[in-house]
């Protein structure tokens, strides 16, 4: 996403600084009596299972925690390809929802992050289409994708797009990244809200370094929270390691998740691939570029809503044209310095937003049409996002991104090459 330069910084380091935009999407214009909504029934073959972990670092001392002493502590959600038994019930949108209800803190928190639909949730009309602790299917080994919400939002306001690559034949592995998750229960009942100290400060040259440098860090943290779940896995520290094909990791996130994504892959070359939805920087680039020089060996898939502003829109952000001109200038450099066979994805159609990654749209949809665009948008971004990593994780052609005839109406895909 992409905003002025000097009002609200945009991209990551807005996300990491005031905590981003609402996954709802726009929820103070969402009414009330909004229509109940179910998840889109996943397009793929595989049932899903659903297991969570709670894993502690300690190598690293938690940055994001009040306490100085804490180590590095996360909640992992792994879902998976399952045998669901004639009868099996699936499991809880969000897990323990009627718990964060009783907590006052918690339930703000939620509320904030589901919006409207939060109520059906905790009253179970919203329900996951994973079962709790099912048995995984035998015999076979499936590439993994670790996951990456966005700055304030869960992991479960992804479970639409999570609950759809898992019946293609994937195992997911999303991780809550404690301090910039809207909020996190650990396994005991703790729970962990946003920690949102930093205060933006009004826009100057000064302010502006801040909090890039401030979002870098952020991202940083992100990075090392998948190199020390991907060493737990390698570890076969879950009753799952027999599905996984650990030789085929692919890191996927949304927002600040993508721009975390695209720097656990510039830091570790066990990534197979990486795709980052909406997780651009301005007015840094496709990702930022750390003192290590490090950039993206493996393919890399950046997804983008279109917006070509005016030199109205530019002048009312108080971004002067050279730089944005000079912005995606270097966003394209970037994006040519990567893997072969990375791709820039351009998206514009009706009712896209920022927040169209995940599932707020369709829940707090107030009618059926807002409702059915949202689910046509969110299915359209997965059948490209899988088409990619069934190219670089399953070895399949990907007719959607190499044949110019195959690309949807409202998309502009760009093959970027060495």
């Amino acid at each position: 996403m992409r905003c002025g330069l000097q009002t609200k910084l945009c991209g990551i380091a807005i996300f990491w600084m005031a905590g981003g935009v609402p996954l709802v999407g726009q929820l103070s214009q969402v009414p009330a009596n909004i229509v109940s909504r179910k998840l889109p029934v996943p397009a793929g073959s595989y049932d899903i299972g659903r297991m969570a972990f709670d894993w502690t670092d300690t190598a690293r001392v938690d940055a994001e925690s009040d306490d100085s002493q804490k180590y590095r502590e996360l909640m992992v959600y792994i879902w998976y390809p399952a045998r669901l038994l004639p009868g099996a019930v699936s499991g809880e949108y969000y897990p323990s929802a009627g718990e964060v209800e009783k907590n006052p803190a918690a339930r703000q928190a939620a509320r904030d992050e589901f919006g409207d639909a939060w109520p059906q949730i905790v009253g179970g009309a919203i329900r996951s289409h994973a079962a709790e602790g099912a048995p995984a299917v035998v015999g076979k080994r499936f590439p993994v994708i670790l996951f990456s919400h966005g700055y304030s939002a869960t992991t479960f306001s992804y479970t639409a797009q999570i609950e759809d690559f898992v019946s293609h034949g994937y195992v997911v592995v999303a991780i809550e990244h404690t301090g910039a998750a809207g909020l996190v229960r650990f396994a005991d009942g703790r729970v962990r809200l946003f920690h949102n100290e930093r205060i933006m400060p009004a826009p100057s040259a000064d302010s502006l370094q801040s909090m890039i440098a401030s979002a870098e860090q952020g991202t940083e943290t992100g990075a090392e929270d998948d190199r020390f779940v991907l060493d737990w896995l390698h570890r076969g520290a879950t009753p799952l390691s027999g599905v996984m094909d650990l030789a085929k990791v692919a890191a996927v996130g949304h927002s600040a998740g993508g721009t975390l994504s695209a720097r656990a892959c510039q830091i570790d070359p066990r990534l197979t691939a990486c795709l980052s939805e909406e997780g651009e920087v301005n007015p840094v680039g496709a990702f930022f570029d750390y003192p290590d020089r490090a950039t993206l060996r493996q393919p890399f898939l950046l997804m983008q809503l279109r917006q070509d502003p005016s030199d109205a829109e530019l002048a009312r952000m108080h971004e002067p044209r050279i730089q944005w001109d000079h912005f995606i200038e270097h966003e394209r450099e970037q994006l040519g310095q990567c893997g072969r066979g990375s791709y820039f994805v351009l998206v514009s159609r009706p009712g896209m937003a920022h927040a169209s990654f995940s599932d707020g749209p369709i829940l707090n949809a107030h009618n059926s049409e807002q409702a059915d665009a949202a689910l046509a948008n969110l299915r359209l971004m997965g059948e490209i996002e899988l088409a990619f990593l069934d190219k670089y994780l399953k070895g399949t052609r990907a007719r959607l991104l190499e044949d110019p005839r195959a690309v949807p109406s409202g998309m502009q895909i760009e093959a970027m090459f060495q």
